[in-house]
Formats: C-alpha cells, structure tokens, sequence
C-alpha cells in the first residue's frame, strides 16, 4: 500500500526510547493510515546482547510477502 499503508507499525529498542520515539512520530506522520499509533516496547535480553544499546527495529505487518529473489 505504500504511502496509503494502512496496517500496524511496532518498534523494539533497546535503551533508546527517546530515539525510538522520534522514529515513531516519523513514520505517524509519514503514514497517515496507520492502524492506530505506533507500539514501542523493548527488546529481549537475547536480541538485546548481540545488539546493545541503542537498537531501533521497526516492523510493518503485511498481508502477502513479495520477494524478487528467485529460490532455488
């Protein structure tokens, strides 16, 4: 849907809220669509070790998947 996307938008991070946020409002203003705000919450102690600190992950949830790379 490009610019008319109008799905959920999630962010993970890690020690970085303000940064997280600032990413937020970003993608609020940029899809006006959204299926409410954007939901920020943190990554786990896993993903957060080979991370670190300062991690911004942002997810789009879609309906189909597209991939131009041929699968053998």
């Amino acid at each position: 849907g490009g610019i008319d996307y109008s799905g959920k938008c999630f962010i993970s991070n890690s020690a970085c809220l303000d940064d997280a946020r600032a990413v937020a409002d970003m993608v609020e203003a940029t899809f006006p669509h959204l299926d409410g705000k954007v939901m920020i919450n943190s990554v786990g102690t896993v993903i957060g070790s080979h991370t670190g600190p300062g991690t911004v992950a942002l997810f789009f949830v879609g309906d189909r998947r597209t991939d131009d790379v041929k699968r053998g």
